[in-house]
């Protein structure tokens, strides 16, 4: 991991990764704090899959952020579709990952947003809003969870089982 705040600028893919957990953050906060009203607004497949009004609601602010800081990039996410654009680069976007938990009541749900170039993948972030825990990976920088080194002082490793 980047030892400071100037290597942390200059580390591949710094911009990227702070604008992918500040969107999967916000979008968990969202989630989070209108959890207990959430209601089904569709069924997206034959295996009863829901789409509710947060999985809109999220996917919203999260394209927001991203086409406003990579109006270039093409974004490929669980409810829009693709968004596309002349680019190698693509974020994949599940705005609310447990959809049908939410829609009974279960607090197992995330956030995840990922950037591939030329089909690789360099970025992933997963937010998991009901214990506030943001894990990033960076291709050939590891991967860390805790606050965004981009941000704060440092990450942690993660925890391994």
């Amino acid at each position: 991991m980047p030892s400071s705040a100037s290597d942390v600028e200059a580390a591949p893919f710094a911009s990227e990764t702070r604008v992918a957990v500040a969107a999967a953050e916000e979008a968990g906060a969202l989630l989070r704090g209108r959890f207990g009203a959430a209601r089904a607004v569709g069924v997206k497949d034959a295996e009863g899959d829901v789409v509710t009004d947060l999985d809109l609601a999220a996917e919203k602010l999260i394209l927001a952020r991203l086409q406003t800081h990579f109006p270039h990039d093409r974004i490929l996410s669980e409810e829009a579709g693709l968004l596309d654009a002349v680019s190698r680069r693509t974020w994949l976007v599940d705005p609310l990952d447990g959809s049908n938990n939410v829609a009974i009541g279960l607090t197992a749900y995330a956030v995840g947003i990922g950037l591939c170039v030329d089909g690789a993948p360099v970025v992933g972030v997963v937010h998991e809003p009901v214990t506030g825990s943001t894990w990033r990976a960076v291709r050939g920088q590891g991967a860390a969870c805790g606050p965004d080194p981009a941000i704060s002082a440092g990450g942690t490793p993660c925890a391994r089982s």
